[in-house]
């Protein structure tokens, strides 16, 4: 995986698990009103509870998908 797809999987991740966008999504004012600040202190606790068991699986996924791939 590239590293905006590891974002984009760790943002899904997030997004799942707390409900609120991750800081550097771009979501409408409207739809939702949080701010930057507030995003980025909700991810900042969420990433130091969770990172490493998110990383553990973004590499098992890619080595899962990288051993399919190798057998086409």
């Amino acid at each position: 995986m590239n590293s905006l797809e590891i974002f984009e999987v760790k943002a899904e991740a997030f997004l799942i698990m707390t409900g609120h966008m991750a800081p550097g999504k771009d979501p409408a004012r409207v739809t939702y009103p949080k701010p930057l600040e507030e995003r980025q202190e909700i991810w900042e606790k969420w990433f130091h509870q969770y990172g490493s068991c998110v990383a553990a699986m973004i590499t098992a996924f890619d080595r899962f998908l990288g051993s399919r791939d190798s057998d086409v």
